[in-house]
This record gives C-alpha cells, structure tokens and sequence, in this order.
C-alpha cells in the first residue's frame, strides 16, 4: 500500500510546517513567543497530523480504483465540504473529515479533548482503507 518513503514524505511535510510556523513566529517578532507558548500548538499539529495520516489509505484505495489521480481530487474536495458541512451541525465527531477541522477550530471553538467515539471512527476508517486498497492490489485486474 504505502511505501516508507511516503511516511517519510508525511513527516517531513508535518515538520516543515511546523518549522514554518516557528520561522513566521520568530520573523514577526510576537510578544510572548517561548518555548512554553509553543509546545501546545505543535503537540496539537502532531496530533492533528497524525489523525490525518489515518485516513490516507480510504485515499490510497480510491487512487488505484480509479487509476490516477483525478478521483481522489474530487474525493478530497467533496470529504472537506462536507467535513465543513458536518462540522457545523454538531456531527463533526462522527465523520472522519470533520474531526481534525473541529480539533483545530476550522469549523467552530477547538475542542479540548476528541470523544472516544471519533477514535473509534477513525480506526474504522484507517482499517476499511486499508482492507480496501490490499484487495484492490491483490485481486483487481488479476488474471491469475
């Protein structure tokens, strides 16, 4: 399904924005800028990232469904409108693409602590993708 290098990719990626950050932080010379003020928000970017990381395999599986990258592009942009959408009913525990907008405040007040149920969603959805994309591979297009 993934190879290391593409969890190499993420983490460099969640690390380059967080050395962002950090960088646009020092630049702007904001009042009160310490290592106490900063280690929340980068451990609420590691978790986020991390909840992230658990839906990629849905995307894996979409990708080598629909052999290339177009479907998963619509399917990124449909999951965060209606991320947005569920987000703002009071669903947003419930559905995976509502979760980390609602951890981080996209789509209201953050939430302090994720339910145990948005756990239980986003395993289920990390094991339904990847369940999905080892199928695909294994059997799609086998002649075999």
């Amino acid at each position: 399904m993934c190879g290391r290098g593409s969890h190499a990719w993420w983490i460099a990626l969640t690390a380059a924005v967080i050395a962002e950050s950090l960088a646009v932080g020092l630049a702007l010379d904001l009042p009160g800028f310490s290592t106490s003020v900063v280690t929340g928000p980068v451990g609420n970017a590691l978790l986020a990232a991390a909840i992230s990381y658990l839906l990629v395999p849905l995307i894996a599986w979409i990708t080598t469904a629909g052999r290339g990258y177009m479907p998963p592009l619509a399917f990124a942009i449909a999951m965060m409108a209606a991320g947005n959408v569920f987000g703002k009913t009071g669903w947003a525990n419930w559905f995976p693409w509502s979760i980390v907008p609602s951890m981080i405040g996209m789509v209201g007040q953050p939430v302090q602590a994720l339910p145990a149920g948005s756990y239980i969603v986003l395993a289920l959805t990390f094991a339904a993708g990847v369940t999905a994309t080892i199928a695909q591979l294994r059997y799609a297009d086998n002649a075999q």
